[in-house]
């Protein structure tokens, strides 16, 4: 069973460009992520101090990258919590399965990158927090 242990903060490779200015983040999908996305969508125009996600998925894994802003990721096992800050376009966030979490949007205008390691079901969402927790219990 998951646990908060299993998520994962890490940094992605980041190119500067000295010449003409800015930096790139490739991410090689096969190489750079922990599964291979079969989606991917962005949370953006969320109000500052607003909390997105409060659920969990039965199988899906995800990803997340904040893009600009700040985003604090607080993944619960049901037994411990532990809170993540996204504030570079540089780190991600891995999510494994049976994890529940809550995104808050500490900045206004903060934009979120998820990448999904299945497509949408509803059937694999669990939002309601008390089942979550019988769901870890058993």
């Amino acid at each position: 069973m998951t646990t908060v242990k299993d998520v994962d903060l890490f940094w992605l490779n980041s190119i500067a460009d000295t010449t003409r200015g800015g930096t790139l983040v490739p991410v090689e999908l096969a190489k750079d992520l922990p599964f291979h996305p079969e989606r991917m969508f962005y949370v953006h125009n969320v109000p500052q101090g607003d909390v997105r996600g409060q659920h969990a998925h039965f199988k899906t894994e995800q990803v997340l990258i904040c893009l600009s802003g700040q985003i604090e990721v607080i993944c619960n096992d049901g037994r411990e919590k532990k809170s993540f800050l996204l504030d570079s376009p540089e780190r991600a966030l891995h999510i494994p399965e049976m994890i529940w979490d809550e995104c808050v949007y500490t900045l206004q205008n903060s934009i979120l990158l998820v990448l999904s390691s299945t497509s949408y079901n509803p059937d694999d969402y669990i939002k309601n927090y008390q089942k979550f927790v019988e769901l870890k219990s058993n």
